[in-house]
């Protein structure tokens, strides 16, 4: 089965909760946090899914490590603990007028400037988290059980 069609994946976990998010409207803020924090959380699960799997693997400790660099394993390092051991997600809120209020929640959140919505910043980083993993898991294991391509590879082929 193809990742994109398993929703108990991590991946398509998180992409499913930053849908849910950005389906969000204005007057559904608290929802558009939590659909953002569950999308920040799955996606930091599946980094540490894949050294589970890969752990024992030669070269793959190398591998882990030289994510600690990454601006994406970073960021759901960061916000993923914050989320879990601190307090709600740290973004920015923009305020409007009323009049000019818009109509998804999305447009209320940023985390890098008040011009790129949270929405984009976390999906920006999920494409960077997807590569990486595909990459690790080429290296590691192109075949899964049964000899079937396993389920992140499928889910780059499809996307590109």
């Amino acid at each position: 089965m193809l990742m994109a069609q398993d929703p108990r994946h991590a991946i398509s976990r998180a992409e499913f909760f930053l849908d849910k998010a950005r389906s969000c409207s204005a007057d559904a803020r608290a929802e558009f946090e939590a659909f953002l924090e569950a999308s920040i959380v799955f996606a930091r699960g599946a980094e540490h899914r894949f050294n589970s799997e890969y752990e024992k693997h030669r070269g793959w400790k190398a591998v882990w490590d030289s994510w600690a660099t990454e601006p994406a394993v970073e960021f759901f390092r960061k916000e993923r603990d914050w989320i879990l051991k601190e307090a709600p997600p740290r973004i920015g809120q923009k305020l409007f007028a009323a009049s000019a209020s818009p109509s998804m929640a999305a447009d209320f959140y940023y985390y890098d400037d008040p011009g790129t919505p949270a929405t984009a910043t976390v999906e920006r980083h999920l494409a960077r988290l997807l590569g990486l993993l595909t990459t690790a898991e080429r290296t590691f294991q192109t075949r899964g059980k049964g000899g079937r391509t396993s389920a992140c590879t499928q889910r780059r082929l499809v996307r590109t």
